[in-house]
């Protein structure tokens, strides 16, 4: 059976954020995602939030395209986002994009990057990590 590509996964781990007020602030990260959305034409069927208290929040963008969630963790100086979209890319350069205006705007480390996965295609055996493209 051939492979057949159903979109692109990004997975980030982002670490020693400076910029910690914004890990804090829903409306700053949902400005933020909102941002992302109209800049890479993302669709926005729907939004969810949630304040943990005493801190952290969860943001979850529902798109025509897939997903967006974003986790974080004020605490730890850490955040966890996932972009998932089903759009055809030739190359990963939209996502790392994506992963360099992450980093920049919530002021962290860039750490080893993020892990793009092709979904719906078979994993490269070569990697233990099952499914992932290593970014150049």
């Amino acid at each position: 059976m051939k492979d057949v590509s159903t979109g692109k996964h990004m997975i980030c781990d982002l670490r020693n954020i400076r910029n910690t007020d914004r890990l804090e602030s829903i409306a700053s990260l949902q400005s933020f995602l909102d941002s992302l959305c109209k800049k890479y034409d993302f669709t926005i069927l729907g939004k969810l939030n949630h304040q943990f208290c005493p801190q952290g929040s969860s943001v979850l963008y529902m798109l025509s395209e897939s997903h967006i969630s974003i986790h974080t963790f004020p605490e730890k100086q850490y955040l966890a986002l996932d972009i998932y979209t089903c759009r055809d890319y030739s190359d990963n350069s939209i996502y790392l994009q994506i992963y360099d205006e992450m980093v920049e705007w919530f002021q962290c480390d860039r750490g080893g990057g993020p892990l793009i996965v092709n979904r719906g295609q078979e994993p490269d055996c070569k990697d233990s990590r099952i499914g992932v493209n290593r970014p150049a």
